[in-house]
């Protein structure tokens, strides 16, 4: 694996390591161990560490311990205060950010719209492996993630991406090919539960870099898919083949990366090749209790995914304008509104630095997302609004989608403590995964719903 320069570095002191989620003290200590308080998050975690009842000559330690850390906190890229980040990023760094984004997830763009020539006869079942192995790696995070470093995890994408490719495109039987989607799926979810927990040590900005590529991964996916397969006409299995040309990029994007130091951690201390994930000393109940706290935040991610994916995989499948019997016309509008719905996602995730909604707005969003999940699944079956104009609630529905995704990730890496804020933008992450998963399910029964409504034997 290749290794990247990086300045001289000593192990980082005993006293570095992250103390503890929970410890003796009661509920007043937990809550400020793991949320910031508007006092700074350094001296509350200093004084954790120091432990209650500490006076005289435990003070001076004390005061020169917070100042210690206050010292670092400068040094750091992300710095720390009061729920609040501070950005020091280039022009470069945000665009690296964008192209890692839109190359970490255009994996599962091009499985997805290539899921009729990998497996004609039952594309459910390709869209499922190219989903469960992400959900799996997703709900396993905060028990590992800490303990390998960025370095090797994302080396392993990259060989998840190639190899996932090379089976899908070049394997004799269909149990291969399946592996092979399997591979890129745990590729793009290792990707992006990594890279989203990365970000919070850069700030607001590159999250909405990284959320911008994302969204523009379903565009460029798709887009590859047409104009390699379709306009210039090279056949499926040369497409996916081709695609493993991404992953190249994908890692060489990676290797452009300059780590900082956790915001807990001096740079002088910080190897970037040995310590980046920042290993933190918490038993497996405090991880669950982490995972479990982060509710607020993780409840609007599985709902507006849910209801996003059991329209697009069940109430967008079952309309044809204007004829909706007709198999063709159905497969025109279900394009017509992926496209759309793709447009949203990009608007939205572009927008984290220009809007900034409340947590009662995050809510309400995935709110209006089950309403509108509700109102065209009732419209696909009794036609009362039935024309291409019902195209621009596909693009609404990616609006919710994609400013539910940035500012759920944005709240959780201003609100929770800088010495477990990697960890649980990386627990967070599965939310995404849930919903999706338990929509595409949904999907499935509200196709079948319409397509009885309707008359339609398939």
């Amino acid at each position: 694996m290749p290794r990247r320069k990086t300045g001289k570095a000593s192990k980082p002191e005993e006293d570095d390591a992250a103390a503890p989620l929970l410890q003796d003290g009661g509920a007043d200590l937990e809550a400020q161990r793991l949320y910031n308080d508007e006092g700074g998050t350094s001296a509350v975690s200093m004084q954790s560490s120091l432990g209650p009842g500490t006076e005289g000559d435990g003070d001076d330690d004390g005061e020169m311990k917070s100042q210690k850390s206050s010292k670092r906190g400068s040094r750091s890229r992300l710095i720390s205060g009061g729920g609040t980040e501070k950005d020091d990023m280039t022009r470069w760094d945000a665009v690296l950010w964008w192209f890692i984004g839109t190359l970490n997830n255009i994996s599962f763009v091009i499985c997805a719209a290539s899921a009729k020539d990998i497996l004609p006869t039952s594309v459910g079942v390709v869209y499922l492996a190219n989903s469960f192995p992400s959900l799996i790696i997703r709900l396993s995070a905060p028990y590992w993630f800490d303990m390998v470093s960025y370095e090797l995890r994302m080396f392993g994408c990259f060989v998840m991406f190639i190899s996932g490719f090379g089976l899908v495109a070049l394997a004799p039987g269909t149990g291969l090919k399946l592996v092979g989607v399997m591979l890129v799926s745990s590729q793009c979810g290792l990707g992006e539960t990594s890279m989203l927990a990365l970000q919070s040590r850069y700030g607001n900005t590159a999250l909405t870099a990284w959320s911008s590529g994302t969204g523009a991964a379903g565009i460029l996916g798709y887009f590859y898919v047409v104009l390699v397969n379709r306009w210039i006409g090279l056949s499926s299995e040369s497409t996916l083949l081709i695609a493993c040309c991404f992953g190249l990029l994908y890692y060489a994007t990676f290797l452009q990366f300059t780590i900082p130091p956790p915001p807990t951690m001096a740079s002088e201390d910080f190897d970037s090749l040995n310590t980046s994930s920042h290993n933190l000393s918490l038993t497996m109940s405090d991880r669950l209790r982490l995972t479990l706290s982060l509710w607020k935040w993780g409840v609007p991610l599985i709902v507006v995914y849910f209801a996003e994916y059991a329209m697009q995989s069940g109430t967008w499948s079952a309309i044809g304008i204007p004829d909706v019997s007709d198999a063709d016309q159905r497969a025109t509008f279900y394009q017509n509104a992926n496209w759309c719905y793709q447009v949203g996602v990009l608007l939205s995730r572009s927008s984290g630095m220009l809007w900034r909604p409340s947590l009662s707005t995050l809510w309400v969003m995935p709110i209006a997302q089950v309403g509108l999940l509700v109102a065209s699944t009732l419209n696909a079956a009794e036609h009362w609004w039935y024309d291409n104009s019902l195209l621009l609630a596909s693009v609404v529905v990616g609006l919710f989608g994609g400013a539910v995704y940035v500012n759920g990730f944005r709240m959780i890496g201003e609100e929770v403590n800088a010495d477990v804020r990697e960890l649980a933008i990386a627990a967070a992450a599965v939310s995404c995964d849930i919903g999706t998963n338990i929509g595409e399910g949904v999907g499935v029964l509200v196709q079948s719903w319409i397509y009885t409504q309707n008359g339609i034997k398939e």
